[in-house]
């Protein structure tokens, strides 16, 4: 050995032993670590390229092919080894089954998810299903078929099921049973005549019901045409003890009529009786809605321009629902009637959304107290507005 391969051999036993001392001050066995042992030398392979048509035609063509390596695997035919527990042991695998997708009974979709902005309701047939006053959460109810109203055939706003539920359940989050869930009655025929035209016969002034024991206000009782219209709060008891902020009849530019309200012609309509001692002014005519003067002390409801906006307003009724309800309480009769009847089935009937509201409230939150008027305040006075109060029974019913 030369000179230079000792003084090589002598440094690397140095760096050896540098690095023993190395990894002893840090706490590791050098005898314990395992190196990797040097890897052979690779052959370089020969590069692969694709034969040509000359190559092909070569006498030993056939030769070099034999020659090449083949996968006895491939050359065979067969398939891969499976390892898995069912192919090594055909008896213990298992039938796939396809799960079957089980849609929600009930389901539809939201008329405004499939436009870009909401529907407007200018023919006077319309539906109006969104003619809301106020944000109500939806009814998440069961479908299991029981005892109860019978039901229409007419969409019931808020409702998942179309009322084809007459007795299922309403669940909260934590799976309690909490209310049954009512259907509104069929809603009156629209008139084949259009919406503005105005019966020349008049109507008495409707009977009502009688409560014992103070639970509630007797339901108003009208012809046997319009049965399921049930209001149990009269057009005068709403402007007594307060209704829309005190802006009833406040001065208002109609863009249905393109002129001004004439307000003192529509105060000359109403009974004397109903305006008797009655601060008209603070209580009817005010220019801007004050939520202290209203039964509930909240305000509730959307603007008559909203109304306008969204197309719900008749000419014949410029003031829309209440206008309509208080000319209807007095004895007229229009082709108009079915299709505010229809709105107030869907806001307030057995199966209206407010009123489900309201009592979903009352059940969860308000302990039962069926007449608390801290209970819930807004939905209250929504329905205030549309001529009904929450009795005892009508709460009852639900559960």
């Amino acid at each position: 050995m030369d000179d230079s391969e000792q003084d090589y051999e002598a440094i690397r036993q140095e760096n050896i032993r540098k690095n023993a001392e190395l990894m002893l001050s840090l706490g590791l066995n050098p005898t314990s670590t395992r190196l990797r042992p040097s890897s052979p030398e690779r052959k370089p392979s020969s590069s692969k390229r694709r034969s040509s048509p000359t190559d092909r035609a070569t006498p030993d063509s056939g030769d070099q092919r034999s020659s090449s390596r083949k996968s006895s695997r491939i050359a065979s035919g067969s398939r891969p080894r499976s390892y898995r527990e069912r192919d090594l042991l055909p008896s213990i695998a298992r039938q796939k089954q396809k799960k079957e997708k089980k849609l929600r009974e009930g389901t539809r979709k939201s008329s405004r998810a499939s436009t870009s902005s909401r529907t407007k309701y200018t023919d006077w047939d319309s539906d109006e299903e969104n003619d809301s006053d106020a944000y109500v959460p939806r009814w998440h109810g069961g479908s299991t078929p029981g005892q109860g109203m019978k039901g229409s055939a007419d969409h019931d706003d808020g409702s998942d099921e179309v009322n084809s539920s007459r007795g299922s359940r309403t669940f909260d989050l934590s799976g309690r049973r909490i209310l049954n869930k009512l259907s509104n009655p069929a809603a009156p025929p629209l008139s084949p005549k259009g919406g503005d035209e105005i019966y020349e016969e008049r109507m008495p002034l409707p009977s009502r019901e009688h409560i014992v024991d103070d639970r509630g206000r007797g339901a108003l009782i009208f012809e046997p045409e319009f049965s399921q219209f049930r209001p149990n709060v009269t057009p005068e008891e709403m402007l007594r003890e307060g209704a829309f902020g005190g802006t009833a009849f406040r001065d208002y530019y109609s863009r249905v009529l393109q002129r001004d309200i004439d307000v003192e012609a529509e105060l000359a309509e109403l009974p004397e009786h109903w305006l008797e001692d009655l601060d008209v002014d603070d209580m009817l005519r005010r220019s801007q809605l004050e939520p202290s003067v209203n039964k509930f002390k909240v305000k509730a409801g959307q603007s008559l321009e909203d109304w306008e906006k969204a197309g719900w307003i008749r000419p014949i009724d410029p003031r829309g629902w209440f206008q309509w309800y208080y000319r209807f309480f007095l004895g007229r009769r229009s082709a108009d009637d079915a299709r505010q009847i229809g709105r107030w089935l869907k806001a307030c009937g057995p199966g209206g959304r407010f009123r489900k509201s309201l009592a979903i409230n009352v059940a969860t939150k308000g302990g039962g107290r069926w007449d608390d008027p801290k209970v819930n305040p807004v939905v209250r006075q929504t329905l205030w507005q549309w001529g009904y109060d929450l009795t005892e029974s009508d709460y009852r019913a639900f559960l």
